[in-house]
């Protein structure tokens, strides 16, 4: 074939259907910029020196975000190509070969892959400029300009690979569906009827079993590794149970309603119920991975932003003081008689560059413990345990010990214990519900005091008490009486824990403090052994770069999630405006009334789009718990601060899917009246 007619051919195909085929470039465009900006920030210098962590967390971004690409650009390309399938039927009859049709098709994923790229790298760079301002703005990183922000010839190279990838790959698919094109039965499969959908009732019973199962999973979970455990199981069986109930009970539904023939034979009705079967035959399956991308839409987007407005209550927490000394107990030379001594020198040395108050010393044991039956036990020797006995993750606890002295001191308390007394608190749910007045660890009881749960330190993760015990004799007998095991199954007895903290009078003494700290934030003690700052500055920082580095990944995502959904909705509105272009002409002419005609498409339209909106809005509500639950890994327990940023999300999103839903829908109407 001549190149000047296969160019031809393949402009002509293009600017005939530029209403999928700019839609389709413009999916493309978009997504692969958004794949150029995070590639860009991996290898960005500034990025690396500044915020070791982000570019791990960028990398993530860039595997889900590639993933996403390659299934809402291969769903665009199989809406275009059943486009497409009279076209190249009517090719062959006209006496094309398949190997000139296949050249078509090649020459248009060349294009795609040449212009694609292009504009992919120049919008990418273009908004990775400000997406940077913007990153470093969540990360409260004010230093940064655009100057940081070079352009990166990686990500352009690794850019023009990805979809180079991709092109080839739909190149393939088109070419295989081509071989299996018969041009006889698809011309007269335009002139078939059409059979009713069938009732499928096993289909409706394995949707309610994994739904409803989905939904306990998500209601029953208790703590934070329970979340952790269970998250994915849950949204694993709430998927199938949204599928298997949307092409099931729906039709079932409907067919209920055209049973009811005293509802069924009036005309809004009789049109408007034979229409969605059809319809929902058709769609069922689309409509459920709608309903599936809002609902993650709506979770990556709500815990991310619950995450960072959260950060100052966790820098609050986590920090309840400007300065932190910390005994490194197992460096070299390191000995719990020299840990006072150690922090006391480090104290009075920093004290020289600014004046400090609120000096308290903290000891603490932090060991694992076997909780069951309302008791902490010492964990078996991996020697001592037979497999009939093995642990579950949930059988394990973490134990914080205090003395009452330390935690007086630190809490500005006075409270008095008698010597069989503690005072005790957990976030751990199913311990919490167990608790009585007396607390067992191994043979010895106590009774109990809850405290409130603020006083535990939020650097933790998993099953976690709180402990505060008489004497610091005690405390060190909890770790005599709890040990650990190396890997190689010898008994290792943790140490215990010793910081100092203190405040800086005002400002200007902290920042003249901080800026004695070395850059390492470590003092050597010699002989006393090893001494680390930490800083309420350097941790509110680092909660800012992980928080607002997942924050910057959850836009991106939702970004490209939001992409998909809108192609997914624009494709759909495009397909039932073809397929319903026939059938309207005909109520036309039958002499229906317009009235009727308009009554009957704006409510199978509405319906079509209404419900991938509201099973999402019902699966994040469902889903609040485990997710609020989940985000204790990272030190979020506040429910008001989750409701604000997960409730915002979810509202704001039903807004835009709604217009959304306004502007595709105008498409559908122009379709329909041509």
């Amino acid at each position: 074939m001549p190149l000047s007619l296969l160019t031809k051919l393949t402009v002509q195909g293009i600017v005939k259907r530029r209403t999928v085929y700019f839609p389709y470039f413009l999916a493309l465009v978009l997504i692969m910029s958004l794949e150029f900006i995070m590639i860009s920030l991996i290898t960005n210098e500034y990025v690396q020196s500044r915020h070791a962590t982000l570019p791990t967390i960028i990398i993530m971004g860039v595997f889900f975000t590639s993933l996403l690409a390659v299934i809402f650009i291969l769903y665009a390309n199989n809406f275009i190509q059943r486009q497409r399938r009279m076209e190249f039927a009517l090719y062959t009859v006209l006496g094309l070969e398949d190997k000139h049709i296949r050249s078509v098709i090649f020459f248009e994923q060349l294009l795609t892959w040449m212009i694609g790229s292009l504009a992919s790298i120049g919008v990418g760079y273009a908004l990775g400029n400000v997406m940077f301002i913007v990153l470093n703005r969540l990360i409260q990183d004010t230093g940064a300009g655009l100057m940081d922000y070079p352009f990166s010839p990686l990500a352009a190279i690794g850019t023009i690979i990805i979809i180079g990838g991709i092109t080839f790959i739909i190149f393939l698919i088109n070419s295989i569906r081509l071989a299996r094109l018969n041009p006889s039965e698809l011309l007269s499969q335009t002139h078939a009827g059409e059979a009713e959908p069938k009732s499928r009732w096993f289909i409706l019973l394995i949707g309610l079993i994994t739904l409803v199962a989905g939904y306990y999973v998500a209601l029953t979970t208790t703590d934070v590794l329970d979340a952790l455990l269970k998250v994915f199981i849950a949204i694993f069986l709430v998927i199938i149970g949204t599928y298997a109930l949307l092409t099931s009970l729906s039709i079932i539904f409907l067919k209920r309603m055209k049973g009811n023939k005293k509802y069924y034979y009036q005309p809004t009705h009789f049109l408007s119920i034979s229409g969605m079967l059809y319809r929902m035959k058709a769609n069922a399956t689309s409509l459920a991975g709608i309903a599936v991308l809002c609902t993650g839409i709506v979770l990556t987007l709500g815990t991310t932003l619950t995450l960072y407005i959260g950060m100052e209550d966790q820098v609050e927490q986590m920090s309840t003081h400007d300065i932190e000394l910390r005994y490194m107990q197992y460096a070299d030379g390191a000995s719990p008689e020299n840990a006072e001594a150690a922090l006391t020198n480090i104290m009075e040395e920093l004290q020289t560059h600014g004046d400090i108050k609120d000096v308290s010393l903290s000891r603490s044991a932090f060991v694992t413990a076997i909780y069951q039956n309302k008791s902490f036990q010492p964990m078996p020797a991996p020697s001592e345990t037979t497999e009939s006995e093995e642990l579950l993750p949930t059988d394990f606890a973490y134990i914080i010990g205090v003395p009452l002295e330390d935690f007086n001191q630190l809490n500005g308390e006075d409270i008095h214990l008698e010597p069989d007394e503690v005072l005790f608190t957990t976030t751990t749910a199913n311990i919490q519900q167990e608790q009585d007045d007396t607390l067992q660890f191994a043979d010895k009881e106590y009774q109990v005091q809850q405290i409130s749960s603020s006083y535990m330190p939020l650097n933790y993760i998993g099953q976690i008490a709180y402990v505060v015990f008489p004497t610091i004799e005690e405390v060190e007998s909890l770790l005599s009486t709890f040990p650990n095991y190396i890997s190689t199954g010898e008994r290792s007895e943790a140490l215990l824990e010793q910081t100092m903290v203190f405040n800086a009078v005002d400002d200007s003494a902290r920042e003249s403090i901080e800026a004695a700290i070395p850059t390492d934030t470590i003092f050597d003690q010699g002989d006393l052994g090893v001494v680390r700052v930490v800083t309420r500055t350097t941790t509110s920082q680092e909660l800012y770069t992980m928080n607002g580095g997942l924050l910057f990944l959850g836009i991106i995502v939702g970004t490209v999630l939001i992409i998909g959904t809108v192609l997914m909705l624009y494709f759909k509105q495009v397909s039932e405006g073809y397929q319903d272009q026939g059938k309207f002409q005909i109520m036309r002419k039958v002499g229906l009334p317009d009235h009727l005609i308009k009554q009957t498409i704006r409510s199978q339209i509405f319906w079509i789009f209404a419900l991938p909106i509201m099973i999402a809005v019902i699966h994040s509500l469902f889903a609040s718990k485990i997710m609020f639950n989940l985000l204790g890994l990272l030190a979020v327990n506040n429910i008001t601060t989750f409701m604000i940023g997960y409730g915002s999300v979810l509202g704001v999103f039903v807004v835009v899917y709604l217009l959304f839903y306004l502007i595709t829908s105008q498409v559908y109407y122009r379709i329909i009246h041509q």
